[in-house]
């Protein structure tokens, strides 16, 4: 018999903790048929020869076909008994083929199990009492325990490793669902921000095209230096999830010789640093900045640094699409244990009107709060829309 997974004949370790058992059990077998003298079969050679299979069956099956081995075990239990052999500690095996069955196997499957090894327990017991002078009750009692308690302490291990493996799937789940969060967002604001500039730029291209020819071709080398610029930091972005690793920064981006570096750095500076060229682009299409930095002299933590960054470049990104013609204004400072980013601009939001909690706005606050930090965002007074990160530069300075 070959069981799905396992090997269709027992390994040589199961073999050995087999004979090991078998040898316990013949020895009690024979330390118990002392006290049954007269009332059972002594234990003979064809006694030894069921206790040894019912021990390579309950070693050599419990794992690969657990019911199999039940089954096998019930059987030559029966044999046994119904030979007229001493009740002893070949019970043993019956016990732990039971427990393993309620184990591996399904509630349904094992409670059927149980049911059916409780059946023929029974009428083992009972077609054997009948012609000797046992108490059929009393040892029928005993054989339902030695068939129950088993079966429940295998139910209660099986059902404490499904709820575990349960919170495990679920556990990696959440992770990959938190991952697949994190890329989005992470793409979300390359790709949000690039296309939000070209757009601009685009526009401004087409609106001076015939009049000032020189304007647009501005405009079109801005929309090229963004779009190989985005290109690039996707590209810095997504290797890193490459198994040989960011690889694919190598391959230069349209119009961009320097596109392909192959540094994750050089894909765009991703902190504070890189503020005045992310305001330069924003400024070139169209869009006046005012960029005010008091942030500590010291280096800030990475992972501040680049939240700090991605903030300041979704919020701008917000005012070019949604806030019309206005200006935006760029504050970062220092304030006590945290360091406070702000972005407002004047265009067409009231305080009345409620913010919608698009991906960029859910992005930037998740952010905010991986680092246990804080957004506030919504319509200023007078008209416009801030936002105001607080982020805890405790124990993130260097």
């Amino acid at each position: 018999m070959r069981a799905a997974g396992g090997a269709g004949f027992p390994s040589l370790p199961e073999l050995g903790y087999a004979s090991l058992l078998a040898g316990v059990l013949a020895l009690g077998t024979i330390g118990a048929a002392i006290p049954q003298t007269g009332r059972a079969r002594p234990p003979d050679l064809w006694a030894f020869l069921l206790v040894a299979l019912a021990a390579v069956a309950t070693v050599a099956l419990r794992r690969r076909a657990p019911v199999w081995g039940l089954t096998l075990v019930m059987a030559l239990l029966g044999v046994y008994l119904l030979a007229g052999y001493p009740y002893g500690p070949v019970q043993l095996c019956m016990i732990i083929a039971m427990f393993e069955v309620a184990r591996q196997r399904s509630l349904r499957l094992s409670l059927l199990a149980c049911g059916l090894a409780a059946v023929a327990a029974y009428a083992m017991v009972a077609a054997r009492s009948s012609r000797q002078l046992d108490t059929p009750v009393v040892l029928s009692v005993a054989w339902l325990g030695w068939i129950v308690l088993p079966w429940s302490l295998g139910a209660l291990v099986h059902a404490v490793t499904a709820a575990r493996e349960r919170a495990r799937q679920e556990l990696v789940a959440r992770v990959v669902l938190e991952e697949r969060m994190k890329i989005a967002s992470d793409v979300h604001d390359i790709a949000g921000h690039g296309f939000a500039l070209v757009a601009m730029q685009a526009g401004v291209a087409l609106l001076v095209f015939d009049e000032q020819p020189e304007q647009a071709r501005e405009s079109l080398e801005a929309i090229q230096a963004t779009s190989a610029k985005s290109l690039t930091e996707l590209r810095s972005m997504l290797g890193t999830f490459h198994p040989d690793g960011p690889g694919e920064q190598d391959l230069p981006g349209p119009g961009d010789d320097d596109a392909g570096s192959g540094d994750p750095d050089s894909a765009g500076d991703t902190g504070l640093a890189g503020l005045p060229e992310l305001v330069d682009q924003v400024r070139a299409g169209g869009l006046p900045v005012e960029l005010h930095l008091e942030h500590p002299a010291t280096s800030l933590a990475d992972d501040i640094d680049v939240v700090a960054y991605r903030v300041v470049q979704e919020s701008l990104t917000n005012v070019l699409r949604h806030a019309g013609e206005t200006t935006a204004d760029v504050r970062i400072a220092r304030q006590e244990d945290e360091l406070v980013v702000q972005v407002a601009d004047r265009g067409r939001a009231t305080p009345q009107q409620t913010p919608r909690l698009g991906r960029g706005l859910t992005g930037m606050r998740g952010r905010v709060e991986d680092i246990g930090g804080r957004l506030e965002a919504g319509p200023r007074e007078g008209g416009g829309f801030r936002v105001v990160a607080h982020l805890p530069l405790t124990g993130g300075g260097r």
